[in-house]
């Protein structure tokens, strides 16, 4: 069986690249779903260099979706949610953009791909339905088009987080550790060490790092020699765990900046001497708040192999809940694709009580505007949880773990 189909109930149609997320749901005295499935086409890169993201999509995306199924589904609509497979590649993903994008039946299009999708702008111009951020990163698409909608922090905010947030972890020389396989983390690279050396860090440079290397020694040397106290991962966390492991048996003794999908609470949790100050765009899944718990308990009923301590898993479940949201205030008489496109851009101040960085609107015929905010955090291997760094204002107008804070654009 394909790797597609091993996390969902059920699959489809013989496609070894495609998954389905429908399958039995109601128990016991769930509410009866009346109307017509919503359906949704998810491109996730499932395989290649960041398949963690794309399988942690496919955990969330199911997740969701049974739970939002057994209590009530939207609107009374029960959701179907087609995961295919974009392979982290840019032909890939646009020929499952293509299919979504001709299949009148597919009512909402949600896209995650790091590696694709600064390139599919093009495809998405003028589009007829609307194309939602499952953790988007690229500026070059979530907020240039209409009809694509974003809602967490962009790479451009993202690259002066990093260092940011190094700085105030007491960090003076920054390096960057860029995935080799993607030409863009190579790009952030240059310009987060020209905004490092901005806010009166010395830059030490660009590593890059790929995924099939057998090890990092002579990229971790290379910072060593250089004196560096703080290193950015602009990787995967798969990688990213190799990485500081490496470097840490080299004598490396700074701190690890880690962002969004370059971080997994589990996975750095098991590499001794691993101290990192982070962020997320996606909501801190260690808060305690109610709808925190939900996405939590839903995950373990209905994804237990998933990532849950990742932003990028909370990123995605919060898109899914906003376009929930954004149909149970618009209330259409019909649910396709026209009445979620305009549903979407119903959304005015939007924070989902805390599961949003910041207030998010959407205006009918322009783009998403970048979101400027996003969670702040330390981490240490052997602490049970991040450490939130709650800001003296908060972003997003919630307390405690779910307050955000904003760098801006």
């Amino acid at each position: 069986m394909a790797v597609g189909c091993l996390a969902l109930s059920a699959c489809g149609g013989g496609d070894d690249d495609t998954a389905s997320a429908s399958g039995g749901t109601a128990q016991g005295s769930a509410p009866a779903l009346t109307g017509d499935p919503i359906k949704i086409g998810y491109g996730a890169s499932m395989s290649g260099p960041q398949a963690s993201n794309g399988l942690g999509a496919q955990a969330v995306a199911h997740a969701w979706q049974e739970y939002t199924n057994s209590h009530g589904g939207v609107l009374g609509h029960p959701v179907d949610i087609k995961v295919v497979d974009t392979k982290n590649t840019v032909p890939g993903a646009t020929s499952v953009a293509k299919d979504f994008l001709k299949d009148d039946s597919v009512d909402a299009i949600f896209l995650t791909d790091l590696v694709a999708e600064g390139a599919m702008g093009d495809l998405f111009k003028d589009t007829p339905v609307a194309v939602i951020s499952g953790g988007g990163s690229s500026d070059l698409l979530w907020s240039k088009l209409p009809g694509v909608f974003q809602d967490v922090s962009g790479s451009d905010y993202t690259i002066k987080a990093y260092a940011d947030q190094a700085k105030a972890d007491k960090g003076t020389k920054f390096g960057w550790a860029a995935c080799a396989e993607v030409a863009v983390c190579q790009e952030n690279g240059g310009k987060a060490m020209s905004y490092a050396q901005s806010i009166g860090m010395t830059p030490t440079g660009t590593q890059l790092v790929s995924a099939s290397a057998p090890d990092y020694t002579a990229e971790c040397l290379s910072f060593i020699g250089k004196g560096t106290d703080a290193i950015a991962f602009n990787i995967g966390f798969s990688v990213g765990t190799r990485f500081a492991s490496d470097c840490l048996q080299q004598g490396y003794t700074g701190i690890f900046s880690v962002i969004n999908s370059g971080f997994d609470q589990q996975a750095f949790g098991k590499v001794s001497g691993f101290r990192s100050t982070g962020g997320t765009n996606g909501f801190p899944w260690w808060a305690d708040a109610a709808p925190v718990k939900t996405y939590r308990d839903a995950m373990k009923k209905y994804s237990p192999e998933g990532i849950v301590t990742s932003g990028n898993s909370t990123a995605i479940w919060s898109s899914f809940e906003l376009m929930k949201k954004a149909l149970e205030n618009a209330k259409p008489a019909e649910i396709n694709r026209a009445t979620v496109l305009d549903a979407m851009y119903g959304v005015k101040d939007e924070t989902l009580g805390g599961l949003l960085p910041e207030p998010v609107t959407f205006t009918k015929g322009q783009p998403s505007k970048p979101v400027g905010c996003s969670w702040l955090f330390t981490f240490d291997a052997g602490q049970d949880n991040p450490k939130s760094i709650v800001p003296d204002k908060s972003g997003n107008g919630a307390d405690g773990d779910l307050a955000s804070t904003c760098i801006g654009y």
